[in-house]
């Protein structure tokens, strides 16, 4: 298995789905600079992190990152004809897919960190800019804490999406997923619904804003876990011709 994992990794450098993981974590990072910038108010370290930097990379740009992630995955193998070659190997197939989803959510906690260090580097750099750093103690336990039960609550959508990128050959089914996913759970929360709190894309932006955020967090891990077994399972019998 972990000869596997590593080829995985292999497989991401120099491809666009790692210049992806990289790159999109410096969104939220540079929101916070120009909102610092053009704002008038200080803000607290609190409110740079569970304010703005999480909830907005939670509701839109992790989504759509992973849905684009995972779509440029599956293409490695669908657009290569790579999975001849895999399914041919002396290894049980099952394990190839559990390779691929645990790189995958490897991946995702990777992002959050780089988020994170970006965001932090931001507020900073405004702090300099501006000649007043955000208020108070950074509350470290808290954002890791959130942090932790946001990753956990994405799982759910997370492994649907990879699902789909290992499926079907078209890039765009995971991506189109995707975006529905979150215009879906944006409409949510337009309308303040309380219809759709269970909703795999929503799970982690109930996260921040619920007094007990390990009960969406365990909803979307245990969620998950059961989707990522039916994934394995599926897709180790699937044929690819």
């Amino acid at each position: 298995m972990i000869a596997l994992i590593r080829a995985e990794v292999t497989k991401l450098r120099g491809s666009l789905a790692l210049l992806l993981a990289v790159a999109a974590p410096a969104f939220p990072a540079l929101l916070v600079l120009l909102g610092m910038l053009g704002s008038k108010r200080t803000p607290t370290w609190n409110s740079v992190y569970l304010s703005f930097a999480l909830p907005v990379w939670s509701l839109f740009l992790m989504p759509m990152t992973i849905a684009a992630f995972v779509a440029l995955v599956g293409q490695i193998e669908h657009r290569s004809r790579g999975w001849d070659h895999l399914l041919a190997l002396p290894i049980r197939r099952w394990q190839l897919f559990a390779a691929k989803l645990i790189v995958t959510l490897g991946v995702i906690i990777g992002m959050t960190a780089l988020m994170l260090a970006f965001a932090t580097g931001a507020a900073a750099l405004a702090g300099t800019i501006r000649g007043a750093m955000p208020l108070g103690a950074i509350p470290w336990d808290m954002v890791l804490d959130r942090t932790a039960a946001m990753l956990v609550a994405s799982a759910a959508f997370s492994v649907i999406l990879l699902w789909t990128a290992l499926r079907f050959a078209s890039f765009v089914v995971p991506l189109g997923i995707g975006i529905a996913g979150v215009l879906v759970a944006l409409s949510a929360m337009i309308t303040r619904t309380d219809k759709a709190d269970y909703f795999p894309w929503l799970l982690q932006v109930k996260v921040f804003q619920s007094p007990n955020p390990w009960t969406y967090a365990l909803i979307g891990g245990v969620a998950g876990a059961v989707i990522a077994v039916a994934m394995v399972a599926a897709m180790a019998r699937h044929s690819f011709r």
